[in-house]
């Protein structure tokens, strides 16, 4: 409660290290499980936050793939939260880079691995998703939950990108380096939740399809 007013809470929960995370490759949203230092990590970080004195998320919404589902089940245990899997969540679909290190991004995809260390926010991988368009899907999936889910807390797990795409737009950003977002994070956090989110994710939504007719 701030100023007499109930503030909600946003639960914003990252996925914990998979292998591929652990070798420094492209994941996308491929299906991988949570390495056990990966799990080790995400209980520690899970169970701390439990601790803290605020609104717990009566459901943890989470992408389909192994070690986000592991991940929001670490966390719905600490938390005394329900699961609910929601596949707009997931990062974006990397389709030939998907699996490759950064060292054979550069040699093999020049530009595009420019486009990954700088701001990949406009990158289209090929046979894969590009990123504006996972940017409005997971900013469109970010706001029908909050605005559906009306208790004190909300709790979403999600994997970096789609984090730092979540994060740009609730700070009614439509641009942004999602990687840069992330950096220096902790795995668990919690947001209030603005009392204009809609209009401000709307805003933002406007605000991309704008940038994609141009």
């Amino acid at each position: 409660m701030f100023g007499g007013r109930r503030t909600r809470l946003l639960w914003l929960i990252r996925c914990g290290e998979n292998e591929w995370d652990a070798e420094d490759r492209l994941r996308g949203d491929e299906d991988l499980p949570l390495t056990p230092a990966g799990e080790a990590a995400t209980r520690e970080a899970v169970e701390r936050a439990s601790s803290l004195p605020f609104p717990r998320p009566a459901v943890i919404h989470h992408p389909l793939d192994q070690s986000a589902v592991s991940t929001a089940r670490l966390a719905a245990k600490a938390l005394g939260s329900r699961r609910r899997g929601n596949d707009e969540l997931a990062d974006p679909a990397l389709g030939v880079l998907a699996g490759i290190t950064l060292e054979e991004l550069r040699e093999r995809f020049e530009r595009r691995a420019r486009q990954w260390e700088d701001d990949p926010s406009s990158l289209v991988p090929p046979d894969g998703e590009p990123f504006q368009d996972a940017r409005v899907r997971l900013i469109e999936a970010g706001r029908t939950i909050l605005h559906r889910n009306r208790t004190e807390a909300v709790g979403i797990v999600v994997h970096d990108l789609a984090a730092g795409f979540l994060r740009t737009a609730l700070a009614g950003l439509p641009e942004g380096n999602p990687r840069r977002w992330m950096e220096g994070r902790a795995r668990v956090e919690t947001w209030a939740i603005p009392e204009d989110v809609s209009e401000r994710l709307d805003g933002v939504l406007e605000a991309v399809g704008q940038g994609e007719g141009n």
